[in-house]
């Protein structure tokens, strides 16, 4: 039982499977601009971090701008402990 022309028929398949291309790949870009956002703003926290060592010890002055901050910190051995 057929509705349409065969031609028509074929586009409307053609926009289906289209459309749930669509549906797959929009979720999976928002996700990817969300991790990439989230790496940005620790990146960031770890530059401010950078920052407060190098208040307290000046002899890592000369760290500034050598990439990334959370590498830096880690390769350095430094723990920020939060207080309570």
């Amino acid at each position: 039982m057929r509705f349409f022309q065969p031609e028509v028929e074929v586009t409307l398949k053609t926009l289906g499977i289209l459309m749930l291309l669509a549906l797959v790949a929009w979720p999976m870009t928002w996700g990817y601009e969300q991790r990439q956002r989230a790496r940005d703003w620790q990146n960031i926290a770890c530059a401010y971090r950078l920052r407060e060592a190098q208040l307290q010890m000046p002899m890592l002055v000369d760290l500034k701008d050598r990439g990334d901050a959370c590498e830096t910190i880690d390769r350095l051995g430094l723990d920020f402990v939060t207080p309570r």
